[in-house]
């Protein structure tokens, strides 16, 4: 059976079998897969049995984007195979039990056919200069936040996971302090090679990325100035280490 497996953090919140050729993704009620939250648009993404190619995934123009193994899409036909990674906002969908394209075996040659081939020999080309090794890829390098201003000055922060929360309290992978800190007050969430913080406090909270107000979904630069609190911190991530 054909599964999409909805998660959240890793944690496993629901899962659907894919019994329709169309499967509609989004916030309202009349969605197939529903995922209440307002990141997600209501209708955010598509699913389709296309006949000769399987299932294909499209983004129906949502607000913050549809991700597929970590790359954004757009609205044309994604083929999905099994083991895939759906993304909408903090959730994900994993692909299961798609079958694998089957691999084309190749013909035997009849006897007829080898006793009536005439074997050529190719003639030996001269050696020539070897070609030029193509440049190694750089490894994926983790972004850093520094502290510049308040209680966090002068601490460096590693992101090394999927998504780094931010908020008042030990038990935040970035502690923040401040009047209005909330708990959870932010998150950074990877996608591929960027990075979004998304604002999670309560309404007299307020994140700010170079001084403006963010809520939903923000890219980081390298060099971006996150604000929470009484804390301001610097994202450096080198543009070596990012692909365009």
């Amino acid at each position: 059976m054909i599964k999409l497996i909805l998660q959240l953090k890793g944690t496993q919140i629901d899962e659907f079998n894919l019994e329709k050729s169309m499967i509609n993704i989004g916030r309202s009620k009349e969605n197939d897969i529903i995922i209440d939250n307002m990141a997600v648009s209501r209708r955010h993404a598509q699913v389709e049995l296309k006949e000769g190619r399987g299932y294909v995934l499209r983004d129906l123009r949502s607000a913050n984007g549809t991700f597929l193994n970590g790359v954004q899409i757009d609205a044309n036909d994604h083929e999905l195979h099994d083991g895939d990674v759906i993304g909408i906002a903090k959730f994900e969908l994993l692909v299961k039990g798609l079958p694998q394209p089957p691999q084309a075996i190749p013909k035997a040659p009849a006897q007829g056919d080898i006793e009536g081939t005439m074997i050529y020999e190719i003639p030996r080309r001269k050696p020539g200069p070897e070609p030029a090794a193509l440049p190694e890829q750089k490894a994926f390098h983790w972004p850093v936040l520094t502290g510049i201003k308040g209680p966090s000055k002068g601490k460096e922060f590693k992101i090394t996971k999927e998504l780094t929360t931010m908020g008042r309290g030990l038990q935040y992978d970035i502690p923040v302090e401040g009047w209005f800190v909330s708990s959870p007050h932010a998150g950074i969430r990877r996608h591929g090679d960027r990075f979004y913080i998304s604002h999670q406090g309560g309404f007299f909270s307020s994140t700010k990325v170079n001084g403006i107000q963010i809520k939903k979904d923000h890219i980081l630069k390298n060099k971006d100035e996150i604000e929470i609190g009484n804390d301001t911190f610097v994202f450096t991530q080198s543009i070596a280490e990012t692909r365009g």
